[in-house]
């Protein structure tokens, strides 16, 4: 009962301290690339389990807390009708490396030829209340939507630290997960891709 008293309380005060972002400009564009995102936290934050294996990374060894965002936000601004640079294009441009900030972002997605708009994403803390059966993950995300050839960041929000609620799981690994999905969904459902040119008659 105290626990639960307690998490209220703490979801109630944390609640009050998220920020609200701004409206996204109208202009988008349509393509985007998606970064892997850079964990500031210290920790690995692994996430284990054959299913998660089986959806976010096929045939790796270890699948994390970036790989699950990394994925949802690509599947995310296909919902939203972006195109979206493939993972591999992605990954063979940065050569493998992890921007951490956005100014290397746009080094590296300059560097590697990454002509669209790349996504940058940094995990500022990820911290579940309890080991076992926890009812939420406290988040702090930041997003930066970057224009590589300028340097310009065309959209942004900072996520300060809020839970998350994830009802019903057991183990901490699938509350990551759980977490990661919502927290996605929700920093990246503003925003649209530019329509399409109308076809000429």
């Amino acid at each position: 009962m105290r626990r639960a008293r307690a998490c209220l309380v703490v979801l109630g005060c944390l609640t009050g301290c998220a920020s609200s972002a701004p409206a996204p400009p109208a202009h988008l564009g349509r393509a985007v690339a998606v970064l892997p995102p850079n964990n500031r936290t210290g920790d690995p934050l692994l996430v284990t389990g054959a299913s998660v294996l089986d959806r976010y990374v096929r045939h790796a060894e270890r699948v994390t807390v970036a790989d699950v965002l990394l994925s949802e936000a690509r599947f995310q601004l296909q919902e939203n009708g972006f195109e979206v640079a493939e993972r591999h294009r992605v990954e063979t441009a940065l050569n493998g490396r992890v921007p951490e900030s956005p100014d290397a972002a746009v080094e590296l997605a300059s560097h590697g030829g990454l002509k669209d708009l790349v996504l940058y994403l940094e995990i500022r803390r990820w911290e579940a209340d309890a080991p076992m059966h926890p009812t939420f993950v406290i988040v702090g995300l930041a997003a930066r939507l970057i224009d590589p050839s300028t340097g310009t960041v065309v959209w942004q929000e900072d996520r300060r630290p809020t839970p998350v609620p994830t009802p019903g799981e057991i183990m901490v690994e699938s509350a990551y997960v759980t977490a990661a999905r919502k927290v996605i969904a929700d920093i990246l459902a503003p925003l649209q891709p530019e329509p399409p040119a109308p076809s000429k008659p």
